[in-house]
């Protein structure tokens, strides 16, 4: 370690003759300067210098920096705190202790990461989504049987795709919300019943069906129309399974239906957006239930022993 303009004592004057005072004030100021250079925070210099640094902890109300950058920073029981920060371009360490009242993160690379919230405005954040839809109608040739809904849209894949036509299929673990909206048609004159569930990786999932009836006709040519809405929460304990949506009807006069565009006509209708017949949003809720680890009390985002970490602040 350096210290910079370290401020050492001055010598008192020496007197003309032997004085047995001057010699002991002398010593006591030899003893101070030795006492200082010998301490762990060496209270008369004004700055310090460090080649590197293991333990212990800095403290103070206000550190200003423009650019602060280290291949290495070792904290062996301790952790690193920071407050106030307004972005932080890069972050990366092996599962250590974070803690980040009010920071802007916009690339964290960890093993793994637990927080109940990030600070910020989130723009950064990114966890897998998709919508998926079906331009498509779709029919049911028995009553006994149960088919999967089928899609041919990606709208914002991200982590979450289509797999087969009717497999959501999943690239990451984890809690994820799926909500389903299917347009259905009943030409049949009375009402029937529609069954809905989910299935994972080619079993139904229990406890996730949801029934809905549907009207009769209006009239011969004119059939009734029902939207089923569903939101359900799913649990993807591996990497790569899937869900598929089951439909069953009571009757095969109910099927789903989707709508063309309608063109604008003066005095008659405004322009209407083509109804896909099957609409399903997908979002990423949690991390795997239960979590290995619990959730750290916030402001913390992870936790453990520092490691090697780059930081950049600006």
């Amino acid at each position: 370690m350096a210290l910079e303009r370290f401020k050492a004592a001055p010598l008192p004057n020496p007197p003309s003759q032997y004085d047995p005072q001057y010699l002991r004030q002398l010593i006591r100021v030899i003893e101070i300067y030795f006492s200082q250079l010998d301490s762990f925070t060496p209270n008369q210099a004004q700055s310090y210098r460090a080649d590197a640094f293991y333990g212990g902890s800095f403290d103070g109300t206000d550190i200003t920096a423009d650019n602060v950058t280290t291949t290495s920073l070792e904290a062996v029981n301790g952790h690193i705190d920071l407050f106030s920060a307004n972005r932080i371009d890069a972050i990366y360490t092996d599962t250590d202790e974070l803690h980040a009242d009010t920071a802007l993160i916009k690339i964290l690379t960890t093993e793994s990461v637990y927080g109940g919230t990030y600070y910020g405005d989130g723009r950064w954040l990114q966890l897998p989504y998709n919508q998926l839809s079906s331009s498509q109608n779709q029919t049911a040739a028995s009553v006994a049987v149960a088919y999967a809904l089928t899609l041919n849209t990606n709208e914002f894949p991200d982590g979450i795709s289509i797999v087969s036509n009717s497999q959501i299929t999943f690239a990451r673990e984890g809690i994820y919300n799926v909500a389903y909206s299917i347009q259905f048609k009943n030409t049949n004159n009375s009402s029937e019943d529609i069954d809905i569930w989910l299935r994972k990786n080619g079993t139904d999932i229990a406890n996730s069906n949801s029934r809905f009836s549907i009207p009769p006709r209006k009239s011969a040519g004119n059939p009734s129309h029902l939207i089923a809405v569903t939101p359900i929460m799913v649990d993807i304990t591996a990497d790569g399974q899937y869900i598929e949506i089951m439909w069953r009807v009571s009757n095969t006069a109910v099927s789903i239906e989707a709508f063309a565009a309608v063109t604008a006509s003066p005095g008659v209708t405004p322009a209407i957006p083509a109804t896909p017949s099957v609409i399903i949003g997908v979002t990423h809720v949690s991390a795997q239930f239960p979590p290995v680890t619990r959730v750290a009390p916030l402001p913390v985002i992870g936790f453990g022993q520092i490691g090697n970490v780059s930081v950049s602040i600006r």
